[in-house]
């Protein structure tokens, strides 16, 4: 027997060490349950007749960083009653398992964090067992819940998981800033399936999307009396798009090498938040192109719009921001009268509803990360667990 060791606590009360031995690359245990009896699975009588034994080799968690492996002498007894056989429970890995619990816990947890090839070669195991580890840690951290209650503030918006391919939506609570779910799918019958098994849906009140005609469906079937507010940042991505229209019509073969696209953020950006230099740069390339000075000119009355306050002199200047395209062009922000026109009821009601979905942009940022951490998920169910995991790990309170 070795005289130049320490012991070193197992952390497993329910075994008992009946002996160790250590290499310069693992650790094995040899352990046995402690219990004397158990209760036959047949007719519940308890026994301690030991029918046979033999060794299972169970992986455990590492130690001083090598890996543990627990060679369990798993009994079988037979009950003295009905005289059949069966083998001890095994509480400390579970049945048909070959790596402890609290090993499986630790893999989860691990690849929550971490891609999940990353954890399978670190740990030296495949990753498959890693992968059903975060499913398993999964169910425990997000429990099982029925359905959520309809909050009265709702945000949607869709995210690809294989861009041009699949699409998801995802559902928040824009009050309290938390994903309430991830819809598999863009289209009504999905996101209404959501919404019906919502508890207490009639607490809805407001719903800020995109101009996603799907999703104003849905509303209207399931939320009758939430109102529809259409993203102020996606109306105005459509301003700026004919704007951008506009520049580029008037170079159209210089590309690259034009002034006009060297200045294409500059014209973009909101006129406070200019510099004295950048301001002055873009007022002289202004005065050079009168055409592209109107579409800035309409872009920027646009956006003083949505910081008007009441509803009904939102409608007046709307109408009169038309009536002077209608009048003077140009011909790219006349092709937003159609959409002006099919949203106009949504769009007025950001000025009785004043939301966005800033925090849900913001959430999509955070989606994408996570899917170029992993290289991109195969399994669209693993993405949408993980979007939830993450949305549950942000709003855990910090401790003081």
């Amino acid at each position: 027997m070795r005289d130049d060791c320490i012991t070193v606590l197992l952390g497993l009360p329910e075994l008992r060490v009946k002996g160790e031995e250590e290499t310069d690359h693992w650790i094995g245990v040899q352990v046995e349950y402690r219990v004397r009896e158990v209760p036959c699975p047949w007719c519940g009588e308890m026994t301690g007749r030991v029918h046979s034994r033999r060794t299972q080799m169970k992986r455990d968690m590492r130690l001083w960083r090598k890996p543990v492996y627990l060679e369990l002498c798993k009994r079988r007894f037979r009950c003295r009653v009905c005289g059949r056989v069966f083998s001890e429970p095994d509480p400390v890995c579970g049945m048909r398992k070959r790596t402890s619990g609290r090993f499986r816990s630790h893999l989860g947890r691990e690849a929550l964090e971490q891609p999940v090839r990353q954890v399978a070669r670190k740990e030296g195991v495949g990753e498959t067992l890693v992968r059903g580890c975060v499913t398993e840690e999964a169910r425990m951290l997000l429990g099982t819940a029925a359905s959520p209650e309809a909050p009265q503030v709702l945000g949607l918006d869709e995210f690809s998981i294989r861009k041009g391919q699949i699409y998801d939506t995802a559902i928040v609570d824009l009050e309290r800033k938390a994903v309430i779910g991830v819809v598999s799918g863009r289209r009504q019958q999905e996101v209404a399936d959501f919404f019906t098994a919502l508890s207490n849906a009639d607490r809805a009140r407001v719903v800020v999307m995109d101009m996603h005609e799907p999703f104003r469906q849905a509303v209207a079937l399931c939320l009758p009396r939430a109102k529809v507010v259409v993203d102020k940042f996606h109306v105005l991505s459509h301003v700026h798009r004919a704007l951008d229209q506009v520049r580029t019509g008037i170079e159209p073969r210089q590309g690259k090498r034009g002034e006009l696209y060297r200045a294409r953020y500059l014209l973009l950006k909101a006129r406070e938040r200019l510099t004295p230099p950048q301001r002055t740069t873009l007022m002289a390339l202004l005065g050079r192109y009168p055409q592209l000075h109107r579409a800035w000119l309409l872009k920027e009355w646009f956006r003083d719009w949505y910081r008007g306050t009441g509803r009904a002199a939102a409608e007046v200047a709307l109408a009169q921001w038309e009536a002077s395209v209608r009048n003077q062009g140009p011909v790219s922000f006349k092709a937003l009268f159609p959409m002006l026109r099919l949203w106009r009821e949504e769009i007025l009601n950001y000025f009785d509803y004043p939301y966005t979905n800033g925090f849900l942009e913001g959430k999509n940022n955070r989606i994408k990360v996570i899917k170029r951490t992993a290289y991109g998920y195969r399994n669209p169910q693993n993405f949408r667990q993980r979007i939830m995991l993450t949305n549950r790990q942000e709003a855990q309170p910090i401790a003081a």
